[in-house]
């Protein structure tokens, strides 16, 4: 019984969280109308998460942030996912490259998770670029080697900083967007996006 009771505030907490932030709206995403050298970027719905795809000239790099334990080591029951938002926990970079297009807009083979939509988005080259340099370099640079998800067809490394509510997958994603020179209003929690063009 006390075992039970015990979870109690962490589950009431859990649900007043759920709650608000079923609550928000789609996250809508403005991209610069002018750009001088437009640049590809995709943006992948997986239905709860989301991730971030860019081509360039040897194929292309999906890159998406999520919880160490959830992504890498498969600890995915309910008291994992609510811990894993509840606190801070670890976090990792999954980072992988790509052959060349087969299909457009994405081979099946980027997403072996699956995915609900991807968003073809533009941004000007020379930020795109930068972003993938970072990225790069921050994945290369990890202390410890990569460790790969089958699951989600990803080399992971630790990241600097942790994986709680405040900063989850979908809102790293938002990050990244607004690095690339885009705007992002409303809530993105939800993996809900609508792309907002002039």
């Amino acid at each position: 019984m006390y075992g039970r009771s015990r979870y109690r505030p962490l589950l009431a907490a859990g649900l007043a969280l759920t709650v608000t932030l079923l609550g928000g709206c789609a996250a809508r995403i403005m991209p610069e109308s002018q750009l001088d050298t437009p640049q590809p970027v995709y943006l992948v719905d997986h239905g709860r998460h989301a991730s971030l795809v860019i081509p360039h000239e040897d194929g292309l790099t999906r890159y998406s942030f999520g919880e160490w334990r959830w992504y890498v080591e498969g600890r995915r029951g309910a008291m994992a996912g609510l811990s894993a938002l509840l606190w801070p926990t670890a976090g990792g970079l999954g980072r992988k490259e790509h052959a060349a297009l087969e299909a457009p807009p994405l081979p099946a083979r980027v997403t072996p998770e699956g995915r609900q939509q991807v968003y073809a988005l533009n941004a000007e080259a020379v930020r795109v670029e930068a972003l993938r340099r970072r990225l790069d370099a921050y994945h290369a640079g990890a202390p410890e080697p990569p460790v790969y998800s089958e699951t989600f067809g990803l080399y992971f490394v630790p990241y600097s900083r942790h994986y709680w509510a405040g900063h989850q997958s979908n809102l790293k994603v938002v990050e990244w967007l607004q690095e690339l020179g885009m705007q992002v209003q409303g809530s993105a929690w939800l993996s809900r996006w609508r792309i907002v063009e002039d």
